[in-house]
């Protein structure tokens, strides 16, 4: 195996103009046994169904940066995918890290589909109108809305016709919320509860509120997570894996919902 590194940017454009989340998903659980981002990038432009070369460059790049913003194609990502391939679970994750590159999936999130979550849907025309708002002198907007469609729709959160984006509050899938919780608390230490009941990824989700906590306590009770205590009236949970621990843990165990 491979242990090379390359560094890429943090963060994609703030404009998403493509995609190309769903073809990101159904090529992870192939990628080959490497943490290198050049031979995942040979495998990707060779095996991405599009006729034209530069099609694959680029579009491999995109998903080089988007589900590997370390700058390696991690273990973690690479065994989850293997073990979630065609599930939700694989589709959360993918779409996590998608946003922790393009942040602006996630803001449209929150501040667009989470205000109209008692509606369940937004006129595809919203999404044109919020991009128009904060990118007034863009030419990409008609290109960006598709893309932010595309998104919602291959992660699972939303539903699309030609008219409206459809979308709820989702059920908390044990394997996904647990790798996410670990890409965000990412050591094996005590945090305050409030910093996870504050975090903006819940809304990003659109996971169901209610069902966090009980989500959190059954991480605990399968000894995925270490404890859940009161201390002098702080109330912290306690994490005893890495991510790639966790990820080796899940997979051991059958995790499932």
């Amino acid at each position: 195996m491979s242990s090379q590194r390359q560094v890429v940017p943090p963060r994609g454009s703030d404009l998403v103009t493509k995609s190309v989340l769903r073809e990101a998903i159904e090529m992870l659980p192939r990628l080959p046994e490497t943490e290198s981002l050049d031979e995942i990038s040979a495998f990707l432009k060779n095996n991405l169904h599009f006729s034209a070369l530069q099609t694959r460059e680029r579009y491999a790049a995109y998903i080089n940066r988007r589900m590997f913003p370390a700058g390696y194609a991690d273990q973690a990502m690479r065994r989850f995918a293997t073990a979630f391939a065609g599930q939700q679970e694989l589709r959360d994750v993918a779409f996590y890290r998608f946003c922790c590159v393009e942040p602006l999936v996630g803001r449209m999130v929150r501040e667009l589909l989470v205000p109209a979550i008692s509606a369940g849907f937004v006129d595809r025309r919203a999404i044109r109108d919020y991009l128009s708002e904060r990118y007034p002198e863009s030419r990409s907007i008609a290109d960006a809305s598709q893309a932010v469609v595309e998104t919602l729709v291959s992660g699972g959160i939303a539903r699309a016709d030609r008219n409206r984006l459809n979308f709820g509050y989702r059920e908390v899938l044990l394997p996904s919320f647990a790798f996410i919780l670990h890409s965000e608390f990412t050591e094996p230490s005590m945090y305050p509860l409030r910093d996870l009941e504050r975090h903006p990824v819940l809304q990003t989700m659109l996971w169901k509120p209610d069902r966090v906590m009980p989500a959190l306590y059954e991480l605990r009770n399968q000894g995925l997570i270490a404890r859940i205590s009161e201390i002098d009236s702080v109330r912290q949970f306690t994490l005893r894996y890495t991510l790639a621990s966790l990820v080796r843990e899940v997979i051991a165990m059958g995790v499932r919902q």
